[in-house]
């Protein structure tokens, strides 16, 4: 199966937060305007967008979203104003990182999960999961499936706080269909 992918979303620097959000609807078959996900995300094209801008666009959109990550002693003043609308609302924000395994059994009770980690290249990335088992995980953005223990080195970089996003589509589906 091959996904035809927007050419202003291939042209977008940093995009991986919004790949990931473009995804999810387009699973829906819901295309989405990405001069509006830029907009609504606020991204920026040297550093992308935040994990917490993420799952605050996605309740916005109609999706029902719980924020994990580590504590982080470094917000950004925009990180900071997507923690206050995050709190308006309603969005569960949890100060503790998922497991693996957590992880795992999210996708496996079919929600999405928006990780975010460290390249290889050293690059902070989101992506959405496609796969995870006990030995590797896939993502939607990429080819070759990652070592489980590759992805929790890398999403232990400093900077990164091990930021999750579990996306529940269940009322979503029901509103829609």
């Amino acid at each position: 199966m091959s996904v035809e992918i927007p050419e202003d979303l291939q042209n977008l620097e940093a995009n991986s937060g919004i790949f990931s959000i473009w995804m999810i609807f387009h699973h829906y078959g819901i295309d989405l305007h990405i001069p509006d996900l830029v907009q609504l995300c606020r991204h920026d094209p040297e550093m992308g967008t935040s994990t917490i801008a993420l799952a605050v666009a996605l309740r916005t959109l109609g999706l029902d979203v719980t924020f994990f990550s580590e504590y982080d002693a470094d917000k950004q003043p925009v990180e900071l104003e997507f923690y206050q609308q995050a709190h308006r609302l309603n969005i569960p924000v949890i100060e503790q990182p998922l497991s693996y395994a957590e992880i795992q059994e999210n996708v496996e009770a079919g929600c999405f999960v928006i990780v975010f980690y460290d390249t290889l290249e050293g690059v902070g990335n989101h992506s959405l999961v496609y796969a995870i088992d006990e030995n590797e995980i896939s993502f939607f953005d990429s080819f070759e499936a990652m070592p489980a223990h590759v992805f929790e080195q890398q999403r232990r970089v400093d900077g990164i706080c091990q930021q999750a996003i579990v996306i529940d589509d269940r009322n979503f589906v029901m509103r829609n269909s």
